[in-house]
C-alpha cells in the first residue's frame, strides 16, 4: 500500500491512503480568514470600538459552570492581582493562593473565575479539570485552529528526537516547503531561526506558536514532543498529521501511559505512525488501535531503510531503499543512530512522494547537528567529537561512532558525569566508557563541583581499571589536556551531559567548547612551529679506514 502526503497541491494537508483523491486547487484558510477570533489576552480597541466580547460556553467544552449558564469576557488577566473590569480570571491549584485570586478579582471586577475547584466566591466559575489545559482549547480556538492549516509532525521518543526534527525541516525546507520546527536546539516559526531561554513550549503557548507559524506561511510544522509533558496531556489541543517514534518507547517503569499511548488519540482520522522497525511493542499497540503504522531501520525488512554501506575519514556511505528503488547517499552524520534517524526522516519524505535520489540529495545537504556527533577536524591535529549525552545508550552509540568513524587512531573520551543521576546509571556509564575509549578523562559541569568526587567514585564502581582514569574538576582544562596528549589521528569525544538546559544555554556550552578545542589547536601548532624553527645539530660523518 503506498502512502503519500501530498503538499505541493494544496489539500487538506493530511495523509492520503490508496486512491483518495485530493482535491485541487483547494487554498487553506489563512490565519486571518473570516470567522477567525482575535486573540483574546492583550486585546486593544481600535477605532474607539469597544473589545469584543467572548463566550466560555461556546470556546470551551467540558467546562461545568457555578453562579451562572456562561461566563462573558473580553480579556483574559494572567495575573489576578492585574485583574479589569470584565476580565477572566485563572486560579490554578497548588500555585495560586484561591484566597488572594478571589481578592483581587473581585476588586477589579472580573467577569468570572476559571478554576479547577468550586471557590467560596460569589463570583461566577467555571470549574475544568485543569486550568493549563483549558487555556490550550482557548488559545486553539482564537488561532483558528492553526494546527489544521499544517502538516503537523510529531516527533517522540528516547532520544534522537531533535537530530530527526532537523532532518525533517532540512528536507522538506530544501523541497520548497516552507517549514516550523520546534526543538530542543532552537525554534522557527518559518522566517527567523531563534534560541530561546527558555524550555521549549507546551499547551497554549505552543498553540500561539502554531498561529504565528501560520501567520509566517509555513506549510510544515515539526515538533518535538516531550514524554512527560505528553503523558500529562499538554498536547491535547494538538492534532498530529505524523507521529514518529525515534526510539524505543519507554514508560515500562512507569504506572501510567507512554507517552505514544498518550499521543495516539490525538492522531488525524487519516493520520500515519512511523516506528522503528525493532520496536515490536509499538507495532503491536498500533495494530490493536487499527492506526496506519509503517516502519523505518537499518535492513531491508523496514518499509523504509537507510543501510549503512562504508564508514571512515568522517563520511557515511549509506543506501535509501523505499518500495524498489534504491538510491545511494554519503552524510558526514555517522554511526547507527544517525542512520535511524536518516531512515526515519527518508520515511517522512517517501510518504510525501519524494524519490530516494531525491531524499538523498535534501538529506545530504545537513552537514552538522550542533551537539549531536558534530565533529570539528583540523589537518595533523587530533578530531573532536561534541555530544550533548544523556543516557548510557547515547554514550555508547557515540563512542562506537566515533571509533568507526576515525582514520584508525585511538578514541579518547572527556565526560562530564551528570549529578542527577542514580548510582547505578553512573556505574553503567563508568563501563561503558572502560569498554569503548581507549582513554577517559573525567570532569563535571561547573555547577556540581562540589560533588565530582562522589559522583567520580560512582562512575568508577562500573570500572575493573580504576587507575587508567583520570579526574580534572575543571571541564575546560580537562579538554585541553586530552587534546594536548591525543595524536594526530586519534578522536577525542566531548560528552557535557546537559540536561534540563534551554536552546540558548545548550548553544552556549557548545560554543564555549568550539573555542576551547580552537585554542588547542592554535597552542598544538605554535609548539610545533617552535620546534621547527630550533637550529638543528650538526651532522658529522666518521670514517672508518
Amino acid at each position: 500500500m503506498r502512502h503519500t502526503l501530498r503538499l505541493h497541491d494544496g489539500g487538506s494537508y493530511r495523509s492520503k491512503f490508496e486512491s483518495t483523491a485530493l482535491a485541487s486547487g483547494f487554498t487553506p484558510p489563512s490565519y486571518a480568514s473570516k470567522g477567525a477570533l482575535p486573540p483574546i489576552s492583550g486585546i486593544t480597541e481600535i477605532d474607539d470600538q469597544p473589545a469584543r466580547e467572548y463566550s466560555l460556553a461556546e470556546l470551551l467544552d467540558g467546562g461545568r459552570f457555578f453562579g451562572c449558564d456562561d461566563v462573558t469576557f473580553k480579556h483574559i488577566a494572567l495575573d489576578a492581582h492585574h485583574c479589569g473590569v470584565g476580565e477572566l480570571v485563572l486560579c490554578r491549584i497548588g500555585q495560586d493562593d484561591p484566597n488572594q485570586v478571589i481578592a483581587a478579582a473581585m476588586a477589579g471586577g472580573a467577569a468570572g473565575i476559571l478554576t479547577e475547584q468550586l471557590l467560596p466566591c460569589p463570583l461566577p466559575q467555571c470549574i475544568v479539570g485543569s486550568v493549563d489545559r483549558a487555556m490550550a482549547s482557548l488559545a486553539s480556538a482564537q488561532n483558528n485552529r492553526p494546527d489544521r492549516k499544517l502538516l503537523t509532525i510529531g516527533v517522540l521518543g528516547a532520544s534522537g528526537k531533535t537530530s530527526t526534527c532537523l532532518m525533517l525541516s532540512a528536507m522538506t525546507t530544501a523541497s520548497g516547503l516552507r517549514t516550523a520546527y520546534q526543538c530542543d536546539l532552537g525554534s522557527h516559526e518559518g522566517v527567523v531561526a531563534s534560541t530561546p531561554s527558555t524550555p521549549p513550549p507546551t499547551g497554549s503557548l505552543l498553540v500561539d506558536w502554531l498561529g504565528e507559524a501560520v501567520d509566517c506561511g509555513s506549510r510544515v510544522a515539526v515538533i518535538e514532543l516531550d514524554e512527560t509533558a505528553a503523558r500529562h496531556g499538554e498536547y491535547d489541543s494538538i492534532e498530529f498529521d505524523v507521529l514518529l517514534v525515534t526510539q524505543r518507547d519507554t514508560g515500562d517503569g512507569d504506572f501510567g501511559p507512554s507517552a505514544l499511548h498518550a499521543t495516539i488519540d490525538r492522531l488525524a482520522s487519516s493520520g500515519v505512525v512511523i516506528v522503528n522497525e525493532t520496536d515490536r511493542k509499538s507495532q503491536r499497540f498500533l495494530e490493536q488501535q487499527a492506526v496506519h503504522c509503517v516502519t523505518y531501520g537499518t535492513t531491508q525488512s523496514a518499509d523504509y531503510a537507510a543501510m549503512p554501506v562504508n564508514q571512515g575519514g568522517g563520511m557515511s556511505t549509506l543506501m535509501l531503499a523505499a518500495d524498489e528503488t534504491r538510491a545511494m547517499m554519503e552524510t558526514p552524520l555517522c554511526g547507527p543512530a544517525m542512520a535511524r534517524n536518516l531512515a526515519a526522516a527518508s520515511a517522512v519524505g517517501a510518504l510525501l512522494g519524494y524519490t530516494p535520489e531525491t531524499i538523498a540529495q535534501r538529506l545530504g545537504r545537513l552537514r552538522v547537528i550542533p551537539g549531536r556527533g558534530q565533529r570539528m577536524v583540523e589537518f595533523a591535529k587530533p578530531t573532536a567529537v561534541i555530544e550533548t549525552g544523556g543516557a548510557v545508550d547515547r554514550l555508547r552509540a557515540s563512542l562506537v561512532a566515533a571509533k568507526e568513524a576515525g582514520v584508525g587512531g585511538r578514541v579518547w573520551c572527556v565526560y562530564a558525569i551528570d549529578g542527577s543521576s542514580d548510582a547505578s546509571t553512573l556505574a553503567s556509564s563508568g563501563n561503558a566508557l572502560e569498554r569503548n575509549a581507549h582513554h577517559t578523562v573525567l570532569t563535571t559541569v561547573p555547577e556540581q563541583q562540589e560533588k565530582f568526587l562522589q559522583n567520580a567514585h560512582q562512575i568508577l564502581d562500573g570500572v575493573k581499571e580504576c587507575a587508567s582514569m583520570r579526574l580534572v574538576g575543571d571541564q575546560n582544562k580537562a579538554i585541553e589536556w586530552a587534546m594536548e596528549h591525543a595524536g594526530p589521528r586519534d578522536s577525542v569525544v566531548i560528552v557535557l551531559n546537559t540536561r534540563n538546559t534551554s536552546a540558548s544555554q545548550q548553544r552556549g556550552l557548545i560554543e564555549q567548547v568550539e573555542s576551547t578545542v580552537q585554542a588547542c589547536w592554535e597552542q598544538r601548532e605554535e609548539l610545533a612551529e617552535e620546534s621547527t624553527d630550533e637550529v638543528p645539530a650538526k651532522i658529522s660523518l666518521k670514517l672508518f679506514p
